[in-house]
């Protein structure tokens, strides 16, 4: 008997019947496992209530002891059960109503022919957390929200799940439901920002996001037309994330009915390639699919993991949607009448190209020689380049009469070397530093603060070129020095990490800043990065971000609520991206041979600018700045090449990502020789801004101790280079939990298109 029915999750389909649809349930395969053994079954259900009244008071004593002696972990996890088990009085009495519609479940195969499966079958409604004590003795398997963040997060199968139970109370399948609430959460839009918002800002907003997401909806539309599509509603509380490359979930998602695993588009399109086979396949075919799975299980071993020792199969999965047909039509309907109009001036948007694998140019020695002449002939550089190097940001051609004084800024001395400094160019013994002026580098365009309108701003940054902004401190109010720190959050605790050695202790903020500009005996390089690490910026000082806000250069990009910032028009009551601003206070390091500089090569997910407020003088005496390298996104390619090579088996996955690695002036010269490739050299100085494109990797190494502020923007003009940098960062994800996408691109997209859409209406109303 037990070969005949064997206790599998995987068994024939069986379908509910159409009459079922009262209860909006959705045509979705019920799989019958073989019924678990008696000792696991249920107890009766007029039995239920009581056991969970009893539970009660059992919970609420241990709530109160905990309480009496301090708050804890284990009595808070305690309370959120209880809170549950209350909630679901209401449930039940729900479950209840639709129990009373008399409802049978007449189970019938894929054709419509019925099937008695032996028992007498009824559906009940999942009303709670499948961690609640209300399903403690269930036989389904807990989904991975659950299992990983049940206390603080919504159960993703809560509201989307039955269970089909025979007389016995024993579970024999589960399956899904469509969500209940016909309409998703309420969206709190933001109403003001910096200055009044403009059709001409809306317009530019609408025609980047539809330039970006009309090809997403549309694969959705598609998504949506399969059969047996589960909607549910898009989440508010919760920032929704593929369960495995933690990639937040947009549009196109699967869900495991097993294990309640949800995966994005690219992973569930992995598993279908990793586990799908032909059934007339040649046994060459067969062992090619067992050597890629082998493999790709050696670089993620749990990807296929799904529950009770089984791993996931393409047919495990449901497709998901958190649309309605009718909001989907509408929006690829407007969309497609927007970018069929032509585009104005305003509207134009560089679209980034993924950058092709790059090889090493094929130069004569000549070459090289000719291309290192020019380039430390002290000639500009905003003319002249080495081979094979791309022409400056803004040449003369591009630049117009009235722009004339603009090009001649960018050799302001804002950017030249500083003297030498013997601190930070011999702190070890035996190592050495090439002069950078001697090494190739792009020239970055420099603007004094009140040049740099939207107009001229969005013109450079659409080429995906980083800029120096000057004469930014007199726009700011407080003294951002070491002093103010120590006197206004000296007594706070903070965690500093050594630049060199990743050493890492926890100091009290005023001893921090006391360290600053006194370098006698020191040998470590402190910094105190990402501060405040989790809360956010306004709400732990609210006088430094408002002083930050009005400081800023072309504060309609960067301000957190800019008229262009996209990610301005994110809802109040969701989870939107920390952006920042963020503080990054770091002590001097040095550029000789080996050194890890202040921050190692790095890329940010978004746009960014960092503003430098403050540095104290070199242990000569000398001005102090920190010195910047960043690369052009297109030079990626060569860059990652290059360490490959220079580094191989010394990083994970990718060797940009994993921030590992810093240029010093040895290795800028030998990428330069070998593949012609050059940073923009930047020497920043107390008020001055730095301008960092999404896709430019940069490094930073601080020459004296620096005190700096930051923070992360969207422009309309580098969404394209944020949509690879995702796809690059879900990559990372694949082979190690890296970081989670904070940024949420497409969502970010989308509720710019629902914000902008709105308040459009709202003026020509």
């Amino acid at each position: 008997m037990a070969s005949q029915h064997p206790m599998h999750p995987r068994a024939t389909p069986i379908y509910l019947p159409h009459h079922l649809n009262t209860l909006a349930f959705a045509a979705v395969p019920i799989m019958m496992p073989h019924p678990p053994p008696a000792k696991r079954s249920l107890e009766p259900e007029d039995n239920e209530a009581p056991v969970s009244k009893a539970k009660k008071p059992r919970g609420k004593a241990k709530a109160s002891e905990s309480n009496g002696n301090g708050a804890s972990k284990r009595g808070y996890a305690a309370k959120k059960r209880n809170d549950s088990t209350t909630a679901n009085g209401e449930a039940a009495k729900e479950k209840e109503a639709s129990a009373n519609l008399g409802i049978r479940a007449n189970l019938v195969d894929e054709n419509g022919a019925p099937v008695d499966p032996g028992h007498s079958l009824h559906p009940e409604l999942q009303f709670a957390r499948c961690m609640s004590n209300r399903y403690r003795s269930e036989e389904f398997p807990r989904c991975v929200s659950c299992t990983r963040r049940w206390a603080g997060d919504t159960c993703r199968f809560q509201g989307i799940r039955f269970f089909l139970k025979d007389n016995n109370r024993n579970i024999v399948g589960i399956s899904f439901i469509e969500s209940q609430k016909a309409d998703g959460p309420s969206m709190n839009f933001p109403v003001k920002w910096n200055v009044k918002l403009e059709l001409s800002h809306i317009g530019r907003i609408k025609r980047t996001v539809a330039q970006t997401l009309l090809p997403v909806l549309k694969e959705e539309e598609e998504h949506f037309q399969r059969r047996e599509v589960i909607r549910r509603n898009r989440e508010s509380e919760v920032r929704a994330t593929c369960d495995t490359c933690m990639t937040s979930i947009f549009s196109t998602s699967w869900m495991c009915r097993l294990c309640g695993r949800e995966a994005c588009a690219e992973c569930y399109q992995q598993v279908s390639e990793l586990t799908t086979e032909h059934p007339d396949a040649p046994q060459a075919e067969i062992a090619a699919l067992q050597a890629k799975r082998e493999k790709h299980a050696h670089v993620n071993p749990f990807f296929l993991s799904c529950t009770r020792r089984n791993e996931h199969r393409a047919s495990d999965f449901s497709p998901m949607s958190r649309f309605s047909k009718d909001e989907l039509s509408e929006a690829i309907a407007e969309m497609e009448t927007l970018l069929a109009q032509p585009a104005t001036d305003g509207d134009v948007v560089i679209v980034a190209k993924e950058p092709a694998e790059a090889s090493p140019p094929v130069e004569s020695p000549a070459d090289k020689q000719s291309a290192t002449d020019s380039e430390s002939d002290g000639s500009s550089q905003a003319t002249q380049r080495p081979a094979g190097a791309p022409s400056s940001p803004l040449s003369v051609s591009d630049a117009e009469s009235d722009k004339k004084p603009i090009a001649e800024v960018a050799a302001v001395e804002g950017t030249k070397a500083p003297e030498p400094s013997s601190f930070a160019s011999a702190p070890t013994a035996g190592a050495s530093a090439l002069d950078s002026a001697s090494i190739p580098a792009h020239e970055p365009l420099v603007f004094a603060d009140s040049e740099l309108t939207d107009e001229v701003f969005a013109k450079v940054w659409a080429k995906g070129e980083p800029l120096v902004v000057t004469d930014v401190m007199s726009k700011f109010r407080i003294p951002w020095t070491p002093e103010y720190f120590s006197q206004k959050y000296g007594t706070q605790t903070c965690l500093i990490l050594e630049c060199q050695s990743d050493q890492n202790k926890r100091v009290s903020v005023g001893e921090f800043f006391s360290w600053f500009g006194k370098y006698e005996g020191r040998r470590d390089c402190w910094k105190l990065k990402d501060w405040p690490p989790s809360t956010d910026f306004k709400t732990a000082f609210p006088e430094l971000y408002e002083d930050f806000a009005n400081g800023t250069p072309v504060p309609n990009y960067v301000r957190r609520d800019g008229v262009l910032n996209v990610a301005s028009h994110f809802p109040s009551n969701t989870i939107a991206p920390d952006l920042g601003p963020k503080m990054y206070n770091a002590m001097a390091s040095f550029e000789s041979q080996g050194s890890k500089g202040s921050t190692r090569l790095h890329l940010d997910m978004a746009d960014a600018v960092n503003i430098m407020l403050y540095t104290a003088n070199t242990p000569d005496g000398k001005p102090g700045s920190a010195a910047w390298d960043l690369f052009k996104a297109d030079d990626s390619a060569k860059l990652r090449k290059f360490l490959k090579r220079k580094y191989k088996g010394q990083y994970t996955h990718d060797p940009i990502h994993s921030q590992q690695f810093y240029l010093d002036s040895h290795l800028r010269k030998e990428l330069f020789d070998e593949y012609g490739v050059m940073s923009y050299r930047i020497y920043q100085k107390p008020g001055e801004a730095v301008f960092i494109p999404a896709g430019c990797a940069h490094q930073v190494c601080n020459l004296a101790d620096c005190i700096k502020v930051a923070c992360d923007f969207v422009s309309p003009e580098n969404i394209a280079r944020c949509e690879i940098l995702t796809k690059e960062f879900r990559e990372q994800n694949q082979s190690m939990a890296w970081k989670e996408d904070v940024l949420q691109l497409r969502t970010l997209m989308w509720f710019a298109w629902l914000s902008c859409t709105r308040q459009e209406k709202e003026m020509l109303s």
